[in-house]
């Protein structure tokens, strides 16, 4: 990822030049255009925060779409093997919210997407045309009950992100 400097209060520092911002840009007006979300209900650059005995690691979903309060979908841009990245992704839906998950996740890296039930962690397409408009989304969070995470299960996700985006 190429590095900028930048100033900090101490002094100069590295920053890393955020290699998704248009990506994330076109991915909205995607999902507002094409699928029906209302912008109100697009979030960008989501923070999630994860601790576990001994450490704390800061990562985020790109984007996360709440219809009702709710999370419905989670997406999350890394470079690299989409398919790779996966279960780090599934762990982070789950962790936005976990006494109700969203039913949605999906892993990108700008060119290739994955569209995942991340109740179930099966492949539900494989573009972003394959993710569910508004009103169909509406219907899964309707007709699905939320399925809370049990406090083993929160334990063993937040394990799964902090090695997918601590140490992976």
């Amino acid at each position: 990822m190429p590095l900028v400097s930048c100033e900090c209060e101490t002094g100069v520092c590295e920053c890393a030049l955020d290699p998704f911002r248009e990506t994330r840009e076109e991915i909205v007006r995607f999902l507002v255009e094409k699928k029906g979300y209302r912008p109100e209900e697009i979030r960008l650059l989501v923070p999630l925060v994860v601790e576990i005995p001994g450490k704390r690691l800061y990562t985020k979903a790109d984007i996360v779409v709440e219809l009702d309060g709710r999370p419905a979908i989670c997406l999350r841009l890394n470079e690299g093997s989409v398919v790779s990245r996966e279960r780090g992704t599934i762990a982070a839906a789950r962790l936005l919210n976990p006494e109700a998950p969203p039913p949605i996740c999906v892993q990108g890296n700008g060119e290739e997407y994955s569209v995942l039930d991340t109740q179930t962690k099966k492949p539900v397409g494989h573009s972003l045309e394959d993710i569910p408009s508004r009103e169909e989304m509406l219907k899964i969070l309707e007709t699905r009950k939320p399925r809370p995470l049990s406090p083993k299960q929160i334990e063993a996700e937040k394990k799964i992100l902090f090695f997918y985006d601590g140490v992976g």
